[in-house]
């Protein structure tokens, strides 16, 4: 009845949650961004605070994008042999869906040659078919309305006399509107140390070509150098020691060198990660049983961990591992941004590296049918939640 009195627990219930700044942090402490967007369609007021550009910044840096899985691509000699999706168990049921989701099959392209050249924030770049009459392809799992989107074939430039391509390599970033997608073709000479770039960026449906860039007197890039693109620069493993950096904006070059004492062995001992808010990037370095992680930033490296895997785990075997898997040594496959998890390969198995939670556990195995250990993508839980959005709310977010 109007003019009654709330009870006791439901007046501390509203005290609280009419208190914006208590909102807030209530909001703040939700583990997913699923239950944050169920939260945000209680009434407009929460979503206003869900959505806030501050909000989502705080959010990310509390809880960073889980890893739903990865997918393993077998032998690409064998188009019947096409990726496979591993999740990384255990989830969170409410999760249950979303890994149904990412679980699906690359069999609609009936025993084509299916590879994956990128994979990032919810969405799968995938070449079908043999080189010369292959299509491109971008699958979006998690939102199963959305259309696959139809890419151009990948451009061949013209190469110098005596040129020929050492590597190429699908870069993308995120941005306000979505990814976007950069291709790089590295050239090299058989009789001279010059090495030339063609950059393409991926602008309304089309390649579009920069001006090709020589690397005059730099050390030339590893033949599987793995760069990584941020804040529109391009980082690629050179030389013994070195990062050459590409800055797309400027057209032009300058190198890093490595933390003292350190080198690319080329064989998977090292590799390069984004910093999620494009303030550097990270080095990862494994010997033996020990994993070790700088952070480039403001012109300086800075050793931010090291995780000698021997502690966490003395006996391998415990993992699932044999013994002619652990003397076969440890290589990176992937890492996360911030170097958040690591994808490493044992033998026959693939190791989950949680960098923060210090958990190490075996989340792959070959198998009779499954005899090559192709390429690893590891692939995200979306970020950020698509809101819906606020009539005449300009301002609110999207980060």
């Amino acid at each position: 009845m109007e003019g009654e009195r709330r009870p006791p627990a439901a007046a501390a219930v509203s005290k609280v949650l009419d208190d914006d700044d208590l909102l807030a942090e209530i909001l703040l402490r939700v583990a997913l961004p699923t239950t944050l967007l169920r939260a945000a369609l209680v009434c407009k007021r929460w979503l206003g605070h869900a959505s806030g550009r501050a909000f989502l910044r705080r959010f990310r840096k509390l809880h960073p994008p889980r890893l739903l899985g990865f997918y393993v691509e077998g032998d690409r000699d064998v188009p019947a042999d096409p990726p496979a999706f591993v999740p990384v168990l255990p989830q969170p049921a409410e999760l249950a869906a979303v890994l149904r989701r990412a679980s699906f099959s690359f069999d609609i392209y009936n025993g084509q040659l299916v590879q994956i050249h990128d994979c990032r924030n919810g969405s799968v770049f995938v070449q079908v078919g043999s080189e010369g009459r292959a299509v491109m392809r971008v699958h979006t799992p998690l939102c199963p309305r959305r259309p696959v989107a139809f890419i151009p074939p990948l451009p061949r430039p013209a190469l110098r006399p005596r040129g020929l391509c050492s590597f190429t390599q699908i870069l993308s970033t995120e941005e306000r509107c979505g990814l976007s997608y950069h291709y790089l073709y590295v050239e090299s000479t058989v009789d001279e140390p010059e090495t030339r770039l063609h950059v393409y960026v991926l602008q309304d449906g089309l390649w579009l070509p920069r001006p090709p860039l020589d690397m005059h007197q730099l050390p030339r890039p590893l033949l599987q150098p793995r760069p990584v693109l941020v804040d529109g620069r391009i980082y690629m493993p050179a030389g013994v020691s070195d990062i050459v950096v590409l800055d797309l904006t400027a057209s032009s070059f300058s190198t890093i060198q490595l933390p003292r004492g350190a080198k690319h062995d080329g064989c998977g001992a090292t590799m390069l990660a984004r910093a999620h808010d494009a303030s550097g990037v990270y080095f990862i370095l494994v010997e033996e049983f020990r994993l070790l992680i700088w952070l480039h930033k403001g012109g300086n490296w800075s050793l931010v961990d090291t995780i000698c895997l021997r502690e966490m785990c003395p006996d391998l075997r415990v993992l699932g591992c044999t013994v002619e898997d652990e003397e076969s040594g440890l290589v990176i496959r992937r890492v996360g941004n911030d170097a958040e998890f690591v994808l490493l390969q044992m033998g026959r198995c693939a190791l989950h590296l949680d960098t923060r939670r210090r958990t190490l556990r075996k989340v792959y195995e070959q198998t009779e049918e499954h005899q090559c250990f192709g390429d690893i993508h590891p692939f995200m839980m979306i970020w950020h939640p698509t809101f819906p959005a606020l009539r005449g709310d300009h301002a609110r977010d999207a980060m």
